[in-house]
């Protein structure tokens, strides 16, 4: 059983960032599911790698969308983006050196989940639409 479920709540409507994100979802998915694992701390590391590179793809491919629609808090948002990516390496430090703290990991991907993606990135879905809506 999927310990996040990709539903309607979770779509913004925009076809590649929805993908994405449901990528995101499966990897957090992942993590929990790892967690009962015997080899826990190797499957984790390998999950917080595919994050890693997930993130740079999806943000490179977000943060092209910003400019391209004018998103005028872009600067901002990116900066968010940067520390998701900090996090996420003293997340992996953590688990190389035995501190990884299971539930602060799953905090803080069912938070980005919850908070940007929910609220950060509908930001700019709906800036992309109006910005579509205008030129018709």
């Amino acid at each position: 059983m999927a310990f996040v479920d990709w539903d309607e709540q979770l779509s913004l409507g925009d076809p590649m960032i929805d993908r994405e994100h449901q990528t995101f979802v499966a990897l957090i998915n992942k993590v929990h599911e790892v967690s009962l694992s015997p080899d826990r701390d190797a499957e984790i590391m390998r999950a917080l790698t595919a994050m890693y590179l997930y993130a740079k793809e999806h943000f490179f491919d977000e943060e092209a969308l910003m400019e391209r629609v004018g998103y005028a808090d872009r600067l901002r948002h990116a900066e968010l983006h940067r520390a998701f990516v900090t996090k996420t390496h003293a997340l992996t430090d953590a688990c190389l050196d035995g501190s990884l703290e299971f539930t602060e990991l799953m905090a803080f991907l069912v938070d980005w989940l919850k908070q940007h993606i929910q609220e950060e990135d509908a930001r700019i879905v709906r800036h992309a639409q109006d910005q579509e809506a205008a030129k018709n």
